[in-house]
C-alpha cells in the first residue's frame, strides 16, 4: 500500500519508495483549485506516485504542474513516463534543465559515467518529453495554485547548477529537492555527489533560504522538518564541518584517506537509522561514499591539493 502523509494544509506526502526503500524518497501533491506534482522520482516509482496521487482522491489527469526541483533521475526521472497519465500537465524546470528533460540522453551518460551502468536498473527507463510540455523558470517566477497558494521559484545552486527551491505561501514553507541536503530519522547530511557539488554557490543558497523565513522544509530525502532556521544553519555547519575534515585529511595522508575519515564520520552519525535496514545501507553504502566522493572532487579542484585521486601528498599510489 502506498504510504501518504498529509504535512501541510492541501499539501500530502506519497513515498515514492525510492529504489524499493521506505521513507526515502518524498514527492508532494500540492491539491489546490490547481494541482501540482513536486518532483517525481525515478520511472521505477512511476507508479507508486499514480497510486498514491489517486488516494488522495485526485485523478493524474487534473495535474496542472509536474515540478520538478533538479534533473537527477531519482528527482526526475519519472516526468517522462507520468506526463503520458497528465495530459494538461506541464514539466517545469530550471532553465538550465530543459534540454536535458526533451533529450535525456547525456544526462543519462553522465549518470552511468559517474556511477556506472547497472545504476540504470535502479532508475528504469528515462523518456523523453516533448519540448511543447516543457516549462522553464527562472529565479523570482511564481504559479499561482489557488487563492491562499502561489509557489514561488527560487534558483538554489550548489548540489546541481540546475536545482530549485520552491516557497509554498499557504503553509510558508520550502521544497527543498536537495538544495539543504538529505534529512532522514531527524539527521540532516550533505548531498554533495559529484561532478557538480560547488561549496561556494551552496552556502549562498542555503543563506537567500534563510532570508526567507520559512516555517518548514519540505525535503527529497525524507519527508517535514519544522524549525526550518535552525536546520539551515546546521546545513551550512555541516558542509563547513566536511571541509573542515576533508583538508585536514588530504593534509595527512591523501584523497583516499580524507575519503574513510569522512565515512567514518557520517556513519557514526547514520546510527538512529538503523532500525530500517535498507534504508540505512543505501545511505550508507552508495549514497554518503558518492557525497564523499563528490566533496573530495570539489577540494581537489578548488584547492589542487590532490590533482590525481588516490595518490599521496609525494605523488605515489597508496
Amino acid at each position: 500500500m502506498v504510504d501518504i502523509t498529509e504535512v501541510g494544509e492541501n499539501i500530502f506526502l506519497i513515498d515514492s519508495h525510492l529504489y524499493s526503500i521506505p521513507q526515502w524518497g518524498s514527492v508532494y501533491l500540492v491539491n489546490e483549485t490547481k494541482k501540482a506534482l513536486i518532483d517525481t522520482g525515478p520511472a521505477t516509482s512511476a507508479n507508486v506516485v499514480l497510486d498514491g496521487i489517486r488516494r488522495v482522491g485526485v485523478r493524474p489527469q487534473d495535474i496542472d504542474y509536474i515540478i520538478v526541483t533538479h534533473i537527477h533521475l531519482d528527482h526526475a526521472g519519472g516526468a517522462g513516463v507520468l506526463i503520458p497519465e497528465m495530459p494538461r500537465a506541464q514539466v517545469v524546470v530550471h532553465y538550465r534543465g530543459t534540454r536535458h528533460l526533451v533529450d535525456p540522453v547525456r544526462l543519462i551518460n553522465s549518470v552511468i559515467e559517474a556511477q556506472g551502468e547497472a545504476v540504470m536498473a535502479r532508475e528504469g527507463e528515462v523518456l523523453p518529453i516533448d519540448a511543447v510540455k516543457v516549462k522553464p523558470v527562472y529565479d523570482g517566477d511564481e504559479i499561482k495554485l489557488g487563492e491562499k497558494q502561489v509557489l514561488k521559484v527560487i534558483e538554489a545552486p550548489g548540489h546541481a547548477p540546475h536545482e530549485l527551491c520552491i516557497k509554498e505561501s499557504r503553509n510558508n514553507g520550502i521544497f527543498t529537492g536537495d538544495a539543504v541536503g538529505i534529512y532522514v530519522a531527524g539527521v540532516l547530511l550533505p548531498a554533495t555527489a559529484p561532478p557538480n557539488f560547488d561549496l561556494e554557490l551552496w552556502e549562498n543558497s542555503i543563506k537567500k533560504l534563510i532570508k526567507l523565513e520559512a516555517d518548514r522544509l519540505y525535503f527529497g530525502h525524507f519527508g517535514v522538518a519544522d524549525k526550518a532556521q535552525m536546520i539551515l544553519q546546521l546545513a551550512v555547519e555541516k558542509l563547513r564541518n566536511w571541509g573542515e575534515t576533508v583538508s585536514a585529511a588530504v593534509a595527512e595522508g591523501g584523497a583516499d584517506h580524507a575519503a574513510d575519515r569522512l565515512i567514518a564520520q557520517v556513519r557514526a552519525e547514520l546510527r538512529p537509522i538503523r532500525e530500517t535496514k535498507s534504508r540505512y545501507e543505501y545511505v550508507a553504502n552508495v549514497e554518503m561514499p558518492l557525497s564523499v566522493r563528490g566533496y573530495i572532487k570539489y577540494y581537489q579542484e578548488k584547492h589542487e591539493a590532490e590533482p590525481t585521486r588516490g595518490r599521496n601528498r609525494e605523488g605515489n599510489r597508496k
